[in-house]
């Protein structure tokens, strides 16, 4: 019994030191992300940054190991949500179904706060160096988001074909849309995503279904069933 209750002391303990830690690092990417915003990601020291957060360098560094890593913070939970997706679509989705909803689930992380997204949408158009942060972390997001499609598809490995292009796709997908949002071309984010889905499907499967869940139609089909312009008539000359 006393062993018991010694573990889940330890257990809480550490589970309010991780607590902590979150609170801390969710502060400083916040006050960053201000401060980024207002005066720009290259003009920005380590030391504003410290100090609109309340805390001192040496913490800074005991968390993130550059402002660089700071940025990309948000990329540890976008990742997680977006492995997340992939697991939860039903067992009979086609991997052309679970790409459409981990996009969707994408999106909805993405703008839960849109001033926040639009802030850092804003720091990343700015900067060329806050960009490369974000693509410094892409790679990782790609491979975690690959092992969560070859986990999903049976007997495939991470860097197999398939689980590397949906992985691949699905975050070209995300990145077009949340754009295309950003600058204004469609009301919301869902909307967005939803255009540059079927603009993908269109684009290189032109038999496809253009919803998910709907019967194909061919090309020739199509074609058969567009109204056809009624013939012309001859007028008869005059003789």
């Amino acid at each position: 019994m006393t062993v018991l209750k010694e573990e889940l002391h330890r257990n809480m303990k550490s589970a309010l030191k991780d607590q902590k830690q979150e609170v801390v690092r969710e502060a400083l990417y916040d006050a960053a992300i201000d401060i980024f915003a207002k005066n720009g990601f290259d003009e920005t020291t380590v030391e504003e940054v410290t100090q609109a957060a309340g805390v001192s360098r040496r913490t800074f560094f005991r968390y993130f190991d550059s402002k660089d890593d700071l940025l990309a913070y948000a990329m540890v939970n976008y990742t997680k949500a977006l492995a997340e997706a992939v697991a939860a679509c039903p067992a009979g989705y086609t991997p052309v179904q679970v790409l459409h909803e981990t996009v969707f689930a994408g999106v909805r992380y993405a703008t839960a706060v849109e001033s926040r997204t639009r802030q850092v949408i804003t720091i990343s158009s700015r900067s060329a160096s806050a960009r490369q942060a974000y693509q410094s972390r892409m790679m990782d997001v790609e491979e975690t988001l690959a092992r969560a499609f070859a986990t999903r598809f049976h007997n495939a490995l991470p860097y197999d074909l398939r689980p590397r292009l949906l992985a691949a796709v699905t975050l070209m997908v995300m990145n077009v849309s949340m754009i295309s949002w950003f600058q204004g071309q469609h009301k919301d984010a869902a909307a967005a995503a939803k255009d540059v889905l079927s603009t993908v499907q269109g684009i290189l499967c032109p038999d496809a279904p253009d919803s998910i869940g709907s019967a194909p139609v061919a090309r020739s089909a199509r074609k058969a069933a567009e109204p056809r312009a009624a013939p012309k008539r001859l007028s008869k000359k005059p003789r």
